[in-house]
């Protein structure tokens, strides 16, 4: 090989790390002692883009301020993926319990290249962590059936006034199907003339 062959050679490999080498010697290998089938377009995941994907399923939770409703969320970390942090560990930052973890979906509102986000995210948390996380809306839930309770009774007792004042009604009716003045066969225009007579006179 020449010097100049040499120094093109080293140029064009010079910068790439050793994956991107092997996949380059690869690619001119195959192209240089042929290959059977057409070449596939179709690329392989890595370990690295496994990661990648993976690293914005799961979130991790600060839950310091849970009784405040203040819930801080963040992207898990290489280190934290690899160790299965958020996944098969408590996600909670003060936790690192590993069994009966739940599985929660949360909103995760973020900012990305300073556009603001929305997405459903998986959180992982141990029972404790879990009410922790749900600390706000079990005590709306808790106030909500006692809304429910005091409705419900209201409703009944509306009810019941509602079916007396149905029962007098139909007491009234009773009594003037029964009236002796009602049987004559005057209807209330005759008594209507009757009473305005007797205020004119």
């Amino acid at each position: 090989m020449s010097e100049y062959s040499k120094k093109i050679f080293r140029d064009n490999l010079q910068g790439l790390d050793a994956y991107t080498r092997h996949k380059l010697f690869m690619r001119d290998y195959v192209n240089f002692y042929g290959n059977n089938g057409q070449p596939s377009n179709v690329e392989t995941k890595t370990e690295i883009d496994i990661l990648k994907e993976n690293h914005k399923e799961y979130c991790i939770a600060e839950l310091k301020y849970y009784k405040e409703g203040r819930i801080a969320l963040r992207w898990r970390i290489e280190k934290e993926v690899i160790t299965g942090k958020g996944q098969f560990i408590c996600a909670s930052t003060k936790c690192s319990n590993t069994s009966e973890l739940k599985s929660w979906e949360v909103n995760f509102a973020y900012m990305e290249d300073g556009e603001k986000k929305n997405a459903l995210v998986k959180i992982r948390l141990c029972p404790k962590c879990s009410n922790k996380l749900n600390y706000s809306k079990q005590h709306s839930e808790i106030k909500t059936e006692k809304e429910k309770k005091r409705e419900s009774t209201s409703e009944r007792s509306k009810k019941e006034r509602e079916g007396n004042s149905e029962d007098i009604e139909s007491q009234k009716l009773e009594s003037v199907d029964n009236n002796p003045d009602d049987l004559s066969g005057r209807g209330k225009i005759e008594d209507f003339d009757e009473f305005f007579t007797g205020l004119f006179v």
